[in-house]
């Protein structure tokens, strides 16, 4: 593609070397609990040196958090979680579970975000994230674990502001979680699966049925099964991806709530100005349009990962995308997919 498109290929190779320029950035472990000074006034990632410093570090994080109440501004925070700065420093960052155990946001580990880590134990035998649980039912409090020596964890309940539901923010946690296996909802097989994608019509039953499971199994369903139903979005061979053909899911506000093919995208506003090699804003015209109309259709080309040769051109491509309101809210978030066609079939 020109230099107004973007490359898929090109982006993962810098997304990668940054991953790992912040994997090798690291700060001492907390130590556990003991005597000490009262933190005072604002308290950031490299400010956490003791227990007192870190409870005030993430009280203060679920008062910001509590505070969003626009649902753009709650989107793009998952990705600020992740970025060096006054919620991460090295190995100090973050988490936000749903009530179940499944990891809503990891500052340090996406993989982490497709888990439930509620049976996960330290080297003692000690179920760390379920003690985690029962201190912040308690209002807040400190969990000791053994992680290559003695590390003391926070945990408090929070109210997201757009939703009213409860979650738990947790700092101080940063146990290797690899060995857990993500969870994959068992979700209906729809009437056309990805692989069974080949043109106009399927491509629409597809989308459609797509959105239909995702408004049902995660914003009517209070986001219970949000981690098993994005995993099972995302298993390669599966009903919902196969090869280049995928879902994705943006916000109202244009921010990438869900990417079946690129998770790093998750977090990140769409640039809505992009454009392909024939100069279609594409970004703007199938997400957008989708958002105005309800449903969009729109060609035009981009990236194909099969083909050697095309980041500069693209490969002919048709969307489709339709909207569907966000509740208690009058904004419409987008969910679409596509499927690469042959030239002359433009």
């Amino acid at each position: 593609m020109t230099d107004r498109a973007f490359s898929r290929r090109a982006f993962l190779k810098t997304a990668g070397v940054a991953a790992l320029g912040v994997g090798l950035a690291a700060c001492q472990p907390i130590p556990p609990l003991g005597d000490s000074e009262a933190a005072v006034g604002k308290v950031t990632a490299a400010q956490v040196t003791d227990p007192e410093s870190l409870k005030a570090w993430v009280l203060e994080a679920k008062a910001h958090i509590e505070a969003i109440t626009e649902l753009n501004e709650a989107a793009k925070l998952r990705e600020r979680l992740k970025t060096e700065g006054d919620w991460k420093s090295g190995s100090t960052f973050l988490i936000l579970f749903f009530k179940n155990g499944d990891v809503f946001t990891h500052g340090n580990d996406r993989d982490a975000e497709n888990k439930n880590l509620m049976g996960v134990e330290d080297e003692r035998g000690t179920k760390v994230v379920k003690e985690l649980f029962a201190a912040a039912a308690q209002g807040g409090g400190f969990v000791e674990y053994y992680d290559d020596g003695p590390k003391t964890a926070y945990a408090v309940e929070y109210t997201s502001g757009i939703t009213a539901r409860q979650f738990v923010l947790v700092g101080g946690y940063s146990q290797d979680v690899s060995h857990v296996q993500i969870q994959i909802a068992d979700l209906p097989k729809p009437s056309v699966t990805a692989s069974e994608v080949v043109d106009r019509e399927t491509l629409i039953t597809f989308v459609e049925e797509a959105a239909k499971i995702y408004r049902e199994a995660i914003m009517t369903a209070g986001f219970s099964s949000f981690v098993g139903v994005k995993n099972a979005f995302r298993v390669e061979g599966g009903d919902w991806k196969s090869g280049s053909i995928y879902l994705y899911v943006v916000s109202a506000g244009g921010v990438t709530l869900f990417h079946g093919s690129e998770p790093f995208r998750e977090g990140q506003t769409t640039d809505m100005t992009r454009t392909d090699s024939k100069g279609v804003r594409f970004a703007e015209e199938l997400i957008g349009g989708a958002r105005r109309e309800g449903r969009k259709f729109l060609r035009y080309h981009y990236d194909n990962p099969a083909i050697q040769g095309d980041e500069e051109t693209g490969s002919p491509k048709l969307g489709y995308a339709v909207s569907f309101p966000v509740p208690n809210s009058e904004q419409r978030a987008v969910i679409g997919s596509g499927i690469y066609i042959d030239a002359e079939d433009e």
